[in-house]
This record gives structure tokens, C-alpha cells and sequence, in this order.
């Protein structure tokens, strides 16, 4: 009888013990598989499938030019205007702006104004994106803008909200322009363009051939130029 009593008492310890293991087992399959899919979704890229036309308005155009005290034009009634496309200001805290003859181009976020990088010779921003590429649930604001006089270039940039940093690639596109674009696999790509100008805060601009695509690689965002 002891025996018995010993060899029941032994089952229904063993009985508890795999359902606390199938349980906690199943519990924390879960829990990685949650945390997994959270890390490998990334918002949807908002970016033009082939044509972008940017439209300049005075909104908030008073309120930037009075916190934009840094900046000083050498060109006399450079005006100011918000050229911030609708599906910027409709889906993040972005707002651009850009100065209508020195083609100086801004970021504003947060109340602080960012330079988007030299603009000097060029058009300033030429087409812009919102991507989520470092995947953390944010989104960043991608640019292309150009520069230099005598040799013409265009470079690509962008501003993560998170280290409230603008970082500009190494890669120049001499002699033409790009834009920022949409394909059907839902990448973030970079295309040839050409800009169509009516004033400098008011133009379209066309993408043209399919030059590289901005990734994530390595823990970080690239540049990957074909």
C-alpha cells in the first residue's frame, strides 16, 4: 500500500510538472514570436510611384522664418515658403521649407528647424519620402537635393525623429537629378528624374531610371546604388 501510495503521489507530481512545462513553453514561443514580427514590420513607404509635384504655401511660413534666425540669404526678398507635399503633413510632425531664390531648404520637427545640408548653386530638396527602413515604428523623412556651382550634383539625405539627426549619404549623382519613389514591392527607390520648374518651391520633377534602393543592412540604413 505504501508502495502505491508512493507511485501516485510520484505521477501527479510528474502530471504537474509537464503541464507547467508545456505551459510556460507555449508562453514564451508566443512572446518571441510576438517580439519577432514586431521587429520585422516596418510602416509602409509614402513616397510618388513616378511624378512628384511640390506646391508651395504660406503655412506656418511667419512662424518658421522667426525661429530660422540662423540663416541669412545673400539674396535680397528671398521669401520663404512651406512646401510640405499633403501626404507629409498627413502622416508625421514634418514640416519643409524652402527659400525661394537661395533654394536654402529646412526641417522643421519638434519646434527645433534642421538644414537639410548645402544647397548652395543647386535646386535645394527636390522630392521627399516617409520610410520606416530602421524598422522601429517611426517614421524618417528621406529627401534628394541638390547643389553646387559649376559642377551640378545631387544627394540624398534623411531625418530620423528618434536621434533628431539629419545624416547625408556619401553617393553623388553628378550633371542630373533624382527622386525619391514607390515600387509596386513596396521598396524605397531611387530613380533619375527631370524637374519641371515653374519657381524653385513650385514644380514637379519625373522619375526617369531606377538607379538604387535605401535598405536596412547590418543594423543600418544604405544607400544601395546599382
Amino acid at each position: 500500500m505504501l508502495c502505491e501510495n508512493l507511485n501516485l503521489s510520484f505521477m501527479k507530481r510528474m502530471k504537474k510538472g509537464i503541464l507547467y512545462f508545456l505551459l510556460s513553453t507555449t508562453i514564451t514561443v508566443s512572446a518571441c514570436s510576438a517580439d519577432a514580427d514586431s521587429e520585422q514590420e516596418a510602416l509602409a513607404v509614402l513616397a510618388p510611384e513616378t511624378e512628384m509635384k511640390i506646391v508651395s504655401s504660406m503655412i506656418q511660413d511667419n512662424e518658421f522664418v522667426s525661429e530660422n534666425k540662423l540663416f541669412i540669404s545673400e539674396y535680397d526678398e528671398d521669401e520663404c515658403y512651406n512646401i510640405t507635399p499633403d501626404f507629409v503633413a498627413e502622416n508625421s510632425d514634418f514640416a519643409i521649407f524652402k527659400y525661394i531664390k537661395s533654394t536654402e531648404s529646412f526641417i522643421k520637427y519638434d519646434n527645433h528647424v534642421y538644414s537639410i545640408g548645402t544647397c548652395f548653386g543647386g535646386y535645394g530638396i527636390t522630392s521627399v519620402a516617409l520610410a520606416d527602413i530602421n524598422m522601429d515604428h517611426q517614421y524618417e523623412l528621406y529627401y534628394t537635393f541638390s547643389w553646387g556651382s559649376g559642377i551640378h550634383r545631387s544627394e540624398i539625405g534623411y531625418f530620423d525623429p528618434v536621434n533628431k539627426e539629419i545624416t547625408i549619404f556619401d553617393e553623388s549623382f553628378y550633371d542630373s537629378d533624382m527622386i525619391l519613389t514607390v515600387n509596386e514591392s513596396g521598396d524605397l527607390c531611387v530613380n533619375s528624374a527631370v524637374l519641371d520648374f515653374d519657381t524653385y518651391v513650385d514644380f514637379s520633377i519625373k522619375a526617369e531610371n531606377l538607379m538604387g534602393k535605401i535598405i536596412f543592412d547590418r543594423d543600418e540604413i544604405v544607400l544601395n546604388m546599382f
